[in-house]
């Protein structure tokens, strides 16, 4: 599927060509003016549309407005383009823009304007960030002054949820417009800056850059953090079980805070250590850490004990490092947490952006293995993809087998086998072939149990099904005796600061070559992050700043979110998924 369609070009032999296009593929051409009764139908799809009745609005459109040739039907398919696209059909959302650009209304500018903006909306949707950003500079260059605002919105939203891969790609371009907001979002993410400095570097770069739109409008970001005095913390307060068995964790999340503490060459604030097994319960070590009066409390990592920070009223700011299944947001508590959850979605949009809907859960038989299963399952219901099948297996080779072959229909297969031999009392020659309604398999496991799975997968003619899983799959580095095909076509995710262009975090320890302890470092490192930009959030809920787990953003519960990389294991080196195709036999099913 071409997400990145071309604009036609207007010569006469594309106009001849758009003259004998075959009639619709949804529906017959039948021309008419727009008439009182068309007119109110679109209207109503419209009222369908914006009150979130999504399949109501289409089915509006499709049996009343877009059977119809009018004036209107270039607007009901960008319509009906949106709304499917809130129900989560790629396929289909972009059928209908195709609709929409065949036709002769397309060609007026305003239209292809409109056209644009639409597709970009959808990629926004999606998570394609890379090429929404495309599409809005396009825009940048054709929308009228007066009509930019928008765009120009839309666009910093765009490039600020882009990862540093992806960063680097658009870099390569050498488009002078495009390295002004790629210029001014690295000014944000360089973590090695005070917020004083960070608005200095800005304010340098607008009197370099005089007619840059970002110079002549600046970002909310910067407007926000230039009205607010002291936004930074003058004290900061670590809440952290620093003995017992969480003593290693607590220590990898400290390393990772100093390590951001010390890159900041100035306006260091004050660090107190509370630790949490020195008292007898959360409420004393809580009420400690108040007495200092800090601008910010970064902890606690327990479960049960943000648990019960969440029912105490909270006279400064909290950053809990967990969360829990249900979170409470009492005023001043905020959750900032390794969650598989972020992972999962993360999973989800980046195969929904191939078409990937239908998808297969195998997972080993370890209750934190159970859980995520549950919590795939719970996403996939949200995000409407189809679950094909779930099998938890055991960690044996008849187990594994056993698993594989009631994943991909290959044990009905045997059976149909079966049923004819005793019908026809003769023996049948055949092969055993894979399901095809599948298009990636959720798995939840070590890399060492997947480097099992895969080779069989591919036994059964599924080679082309990806595997799917979040990071604790490459919860270790691989072990040299794999061999390197055992693990390709399994993608996961991982957080930036464990991909192989981060530096942040190399002055640190490898902590043994535990990738586990590798991302509580980028946790405590983010977390110092959100302790003094925790305000620009509740003040622009839009805000996204990419650090070291990913591309952070809040939700109106005081969660925060973390957009991970995507990547994959290649010939036994870890590189970015999204360099490669993976769901070809998505694309070709399509065709």
């Amino acid at each position: 599927m071409n997400l990145n369609m071309e604009q036609q070009q207007k010569t006469a032999q594309s106009t001849t060509q758009e003259r004998t296009l075959p009639p619709s593929i949804y529906h017959p051409i039948k021309t008419t003016d727009v008439s009182k009764k068309l007119g109110d139908a679109y209207r109503s799809a419209k009222n369908f549309y914006q009150q979130g009745e999504f399949q109501q609005a289409i089915d509006t459109l499709e049996n009343e407005v877009l059977p119809t040739t009018s004036s209107i039907q270039f607007e009901a398919y960008l319509l009906a383009a949106l709304a499917t696209s809130n129900l989560d059909n790629t396929t289909e959302s972009f059928d209908y823009l195709e609709q929409a650009e065949r036709l002769t209304a397309a060609r007026h500018p305003d239209n292809q304007n409109k056209l644009k903006d639409t597709k970009a909306s959808i990629l926004e949707h999606f998570g394609n960030w890379l090429g929404a950003v495309s599409i809005r500079m396009d825009l940048t260059y054709n929308l009228p002054l007066n009509e930019g605002e928008d765009n120009q919105t839309k666009l910093w939203l765009a490039v600020q949820n882009l990862t540093r891969n992806e960063i680097d790609e658009l870099y390569q371009q050498q488009r002078p417009l495009l390295n002004g907001w790629l210029t001014i979002s690295g000014i944000l993410r360089n973590q090695s800056l005070s917020i004083e400095q960070q608005l200095t570097v800005f304010e340098n770069w607008r009197i370099e850059n005089p007619n840059h739109p970002a110079a002549l409008s600046p970002p909310q970001d910067f407007q926000i953090m230039s009205s607010i005095e002291d936004m930074a913390p003058k004290k900061i307060v670590l809440l952290l079980p620093m003995s017992g068995k969480l003593e290693r964790a607590s220590q990898a999340i400290v390393d990772g805070f100093f390590a951001t503490f010390y890159n900041q060459k100035e306006a260091r604030p004050q660090v107190s250590i509370i630790n949490v097994d020195d008292y007898s319960n959360i409420n004393d070590a809580l009420a400690a850490a108040n007495e200092k009066q800090p601008d910010v409390i970064i902890g606690p990592l327990q479960k049960n004990n943000v648990a019960q920070v969440g029912r105490l009223d909270l006279p400064y700011p909290v950053i809990a490092l967990n969360q829990l299944d249900i979170n409470l947001h009492p005023k001043n508590l905020y959750h900032f947490s390794l969650s598989a959850e972020d992972e999962i979605h993360e999973l989800i949009t980046f195969a929904k952006q191939e078409g990937a809907t239908k998808a297969a859960i195998l997972n080993i038989q370890d209750t934190w293995a159970l859980k995520q299963s549950d919590e795939f399952r719970a996403a996939a219901t949200k995000e409407n993809i189809t679950i094909t099948s779930n099998q938890s297996y055991a960690n044996t080779p008849k187990g594994r087998q056993d698993a594989i072959q009631k994943l991909l229909l290959i044990d009905e297969s045997y059976a149909r086998k079966r049923r004819v031999e005793q019908w026809t009392g003769a023996k049948v020659e055949s092969i055993a072939r894979s399901r095809e309604d599948l298009d990636y398999v959720f798995y939840v496991g070590k890399l060492n149990d997947a480097k099992q799975i895969r080779p069989l997968i591919d036994f059964y003619f599924a080679d082309k099904i990806p595997m799917l899983a979040t990071s604790t799959l490459n919860d270790s580095e691989p072990d040299k005796s794999i061999n390197p095909s055992d693990i390709e076509r399994i993608l996961f995710t991982e957080v930036p600061a464990l991909t192989p262009n981060s530096t942040t975090l190399d002055i640190l320890p490898k902590n043994q070559n535990s990738n586990i302890l590798r991302r509580l470092q980028a946790l405590g490192a983010d977390s110092y992050l959100l302790a003094n930009k925790y305000r620009l959030f509740t003040l622009l809920p839009s805000t996204k700043i990419s650090a070291n787990t990913g591309i952070i953003t809040i939700d109106e519960n005081g969660i925060f979110h973390k957009r991970p990389e995507i990547m994959t294991y290649r010939k036994g080196n870890l590189v970015y998924a999204n360099n490669y195709p993976y769901f070809q036999q998505q694309k070709n099913t399509e065709k």
